[in-house]
């Protein structure tokens, strides 16, 4: 709203200054839903890579996974120590982005 650049400019901000204190914590909430929905579909494009690259050193980490799997069967323990390796980064990126989450989530839900 026009209000929160007019609030800035009543406490004396600059341009920046207003969006850097005002708008920007107010923002926090959606870039971080942004980032984080970004991140995990990134991740786990297998669909891309497993029909557009090829050969063993193109493939991402989701995209080798499909390596454990031949016509005579699956190798399953390597596959699920795989599978957790791959999955670290994105549940670290989640704590991180948890508390902004949350945040975003419950900002509307308070009346009054």
């Amino acid at each position: 709203p026009r209000e929160i650049d007019e609030s800035g400019e009543v406490d004396g901000l600059t341009p920046f200054g207003t969006f850097w204190r005002l708008i920007l914590p107010l923002a926090k909430p959606g870039l971080a839903v942004t980032a984080f929905y970004s991140f995990i579909t990134a991740w786990g494009e297998v669909a891309y890579a497993s029909a557009f690259l090829v050969g063993d050193e193109n493939l991402t980490l989701a995209g080798g996974l499909q390596k454990f799997v031949n016509q005579y069967g699956a190798q399953w323990v390597p596959m699920t120590a795989a599978s957790v390796l791959i999955a670290i980064p994105a549940a670290l990126v989640f704590l991180f982005a948890q508390k902004h989450l949350v945040t975003g989530m419950s900002a509307g839900a308070v009346k009054g």
